[in-house]
């Protein structure tokens, strides 16, 4: 064991070694081996370990919630093994938690990709330590402070790594993806002796398709998931039904965009609410109905749906296809300011993406000093990107050659998913589901989830808690939604 500072200055416990004993480690002269209080040096304590296998444990305290929180860090991996049980690969994960506390939930969180590590929600939203101009600052409205957390980097992200490069492509696919993720879950519970907690599964982007069809299989195989946090990556149930409709309220967040980029007509520019109101009632109204037979429509009726997308879009009704009636993300992005694209992350922002390579750095150091995880190399910061989103094999249904088209045009990943969500909750009548949007994001709807969570049946459908939020694909980095996404997400883990 050995005591020393951390890279912000706080004393932090090392513990390596096996889970049945830890031998002492020669102390470093100087470095925290007392602490200072009341005037007085006091011995720090030494305490069983709570970490197992090869992770290294850390102590560490943040200000959560309005008061200091200490909890322990556990960073290293588990094997993932194939039917055969030969190790494969390793998963590497960060773990928080906090001793003593009783009937506290196990959340496990990821992001998405595919191909994406877990930093982005650990770093920015969820973690106990969130990146704040550069550096690492106490996250207030971390879940921290009522759930244990737990970060998974899926096999070729992060420090996570096949075994051998040719068994990469084996995990390099959705249904993989979801069987290696699956086993690692009840792998940690079982390592951790945690089986007796309520267990969560928050996933962002193409990690809710992943947080489902692990909550569905976990649940076929008698493991209880209390709550599934799809944060946004719409609803994963298959091939809706209602396409148009919901290609029609998409509208509503181009409305929002062209507003907050003063692109709307006076009328409209003047009360945002009201806006998007009328918005939607058209997209219902009017425009889904044309999208389903727009063959059918008269000459002036197209005319007027026209006018209707240029008006709600703040776009030249030149602009738009007379015949499809349909403004692809991509054409709305590049055609709301001329000789601009807007985000695909967050259609507020134009330009060149922000350079987050420093962030990167910090992390790693993160790792290295205040973990003290010294093992491997990380993907994307001081090794080379994963290749996974490249290889990936959406084999998680048939993908026609429309929606591979919609993938490219920069829609997101080809569609169809399957029912996971709605099987997962048809199979565990308890099962809750928290979803969370972002007003300005090209890839989600708010409306659009809205009407899909109504559309199901009511025993389902009164499970599903949705919030819409001022902000992007990632909206917590949007300063004013920081906390009430933290407070929202902390009071669906609440006990």
């Amino acid at each position: 064991m050995t005591e020393e500072e951390s890279d912000d200055g706080r004393c932090v416990r090392h513990v390596v070694g096996s889970a049945k004993g830890v031998k002492p480690m020669k102390v470093r002269a100087l470095t925290c081996a007392m602490l200072l209080a009341g005037g007085s040096l006091l011995p720090i304590a030494a305490s069983a370990r709570t970490c197992t296998g090869d992770a290294v444990e850390t102590q560490h305290s943040a200000r959560i919630g309005g008061k200091a929180l200490r909890y322990i860090a556990c960073a290293g991996t588990l094997p993932v093994r194939n039917l055969r049980g030969e190790v494969r690969g390793k998963i590497f994960y960060t773990a928080y938690l906090v001793p003593g506390a009783r009937a506290r939930p196990l959340t496990f969180v990821w992001n998405g990709g595919p191909g994406a590590d877990s930093r982005t929600l650990q770093f920015h939203a969820v973690g106990p330590r969130i990146l704040e101009q550069g550096k690492l600052v106490d996250n207030a409205a971390s879940p921290l402070g009522v759930s244990d957390l737990v970060f998974v980097d899926p096999v070729g992200t992060g420090f996570s790594k096949a075994d051998d490069p040719a068994h990469a492509a084996d995990f390099y696919g959705t249904n993989a993806d979801i069987a290696s993720v699956a086993g690692f879950v009840t792998d940690f519970r079982t390592a951790y002796r945690r089986t007796g907690s309520a267990l969560y599964l928050a996933g962002e982007s193409f990690g809710t398709w992943r947080a489902a069809g692990v909550a569905e299989r976990l649940i076929d195989a008698k493991v209880p998931v209390a709550g599934i946090a799809l944060i946004s990556g719409g609803i994963p149930l298959g091939d809706l039904p209602d396409r148009n409709r919901l290609r029609a309220l998409s509208l509503v967040n181009r409305t929002a965009t062209a507003h907050a980029l003063g692109k709307l007509a006076p009328e409209l520019q003047a009360d945002q609410p009201r806006a998007l109101a009328e918005a939607r009632r058209w997209a219902e109204q009017v425009y889904a109905p044309a999208l389903a037979a727009p063959d059918a429509l008269s000459a002036d009726d197209r005319a007027r749906v026209i006018a209707g997308l240029a008006r709600f879009q703040g776009l030249d009704p030149a602009t738009i296809d007379a015949k499809t009636l349909w403004v692809s993300p991509r054409a709305f992005r590049t055609g709301l300011i001329a000789g601009d694209t807007l985000g695909l992350f967050d259609m507020r922002k134009t330009g060149a993406p922000e350079d987050e390579s420093a962030d990167g750095r910090t992390v790693l150091d993160y790792y290295r000093t205040a973990l003290n995880y010294r093992a491997g190399s990380y993907a994307g910061i001081d090794a080379p990107e994963s290749d996974a989103g490249s290889q990936w094999q959406y084999d998680q249904a048939p993908i026609t050659p429309d929606s591979l088209a919609r993938a490219r045009a920069g829609e997101g990943p080809p569609s169809p998913s399957q029912p996971w969500t709605l099987r997962a909750m048809e199979k565990a009548p308890r099962l809750r589901a928290w979803v969370a949007t972002g007003l300005y994001d090209s890839l989600n709807s708010c409306a659009g989830n809205e009407a899909v969570a109504a559309g199901l049946p009511k025993s389902v459908s009164a499970r599903f808690t949705l919030r819409c939020y001022a902000g992007g694909h990632m909206m917590y980095e949007d300063p004013r939604e920081t906390l009430r996404f933290g407070k929202d997400l902390a009071a669906f883990l609440r006990p």
